[in-house]
């Protein structure tokens, strides 16, 4: 998975990205690409490489940056309220995506304050544990080597799940069933932030390409 420190810069620039936005962004957003790119290469050599997808996590990633570079604050901030805040189907809450506004989700929310606190990790105190930059961020401060079973167990029961419903590729737990419909065929709707929604997704299947045999806390 590379060493310890790449992949703690690696999930942190990602964290950062899908934050709400900060004044100039673009450092945040070429580290995140060239990490991105050196992992992917690292994960190719491995039996379930896929060239095609590796290549466009790094494309959607370049388009990205682009955008953040081109983009004053004051839109950037408006393009991610509607596409976070605004769109039910993006909601940034994992356990909204995967469980819905149930009980187990609040088990879950519960569950994932203590593992916060067994590692010493102080998320936002404005925002729920189970925003996804802040699981994402959460990620940043794990140890692949020592680590490496609670991050597969988050990336492939937590995080890879709620990316494919982000993205269109499943329904979300956070809907009534009756204004839950499957996704339409067809590629999903665009927003510039879909790219970083898709490249975390793709970077996290190629280096964590083994599931875990036990779930998230």
């Amino acid at each position: 998975m590379g060493d310890t420190s790449s992949w703690q810069r690696l999930m942190g620039s990602f964290a950062a990205l899908l934050d709400y936005p900060q004044p100039d962004p673009t450092p945040a957003a070429r580290e995140c690409e060239a990490l991105s790119a050196l992992f992917l290469v690292t994960a190719g050599t491995g039996a379930n490489a896929d060239e095609d997808e590796d290549q466009e996590a790094i494309t959607r990633l370049k388009k990205f940056c682009a955008f953040v570079e081109e983009t004053p604050l004051g839109e950037l901030e408006e393009i991610y309220s509607s596409t976070f805040d605004l769109d039910a189907t993006c909601h940034p809450y994992v356990g909204y995506h995967l469980l819905g506004e149930s009980y187990k989700r609040s088990a879950f929310l519960v569950a994932l304050k203590e593992r916060y606190r067994d590692y010493g990790f102080e998320p936002s105190q404005v925002e729920l544990p189970d925003h996804l930059a802040i699981m994402v961020r959460f990620l940043s401060v794990l140890s692949p080597s020592s680590d490496g079973d609670l991050i597969g167990e988050i990336v492939h029961e937590a995080l890879l799940p709620t990316l494919d419903r982000m993205t269109g590729r499943a329904k979300s737990s956070g809907y009534e069933e009756d204004e839950s419909p499957q996704p339409p065929p067809g590629p999903a709707p665009q927003h510039p932030y879909h790219d970083i929604l898709e490249a975390l997704r793709r970077v996290l299947r190629a280096v964590h390409s083994r599931p875990p045999a036990v779930g998230v806390p």
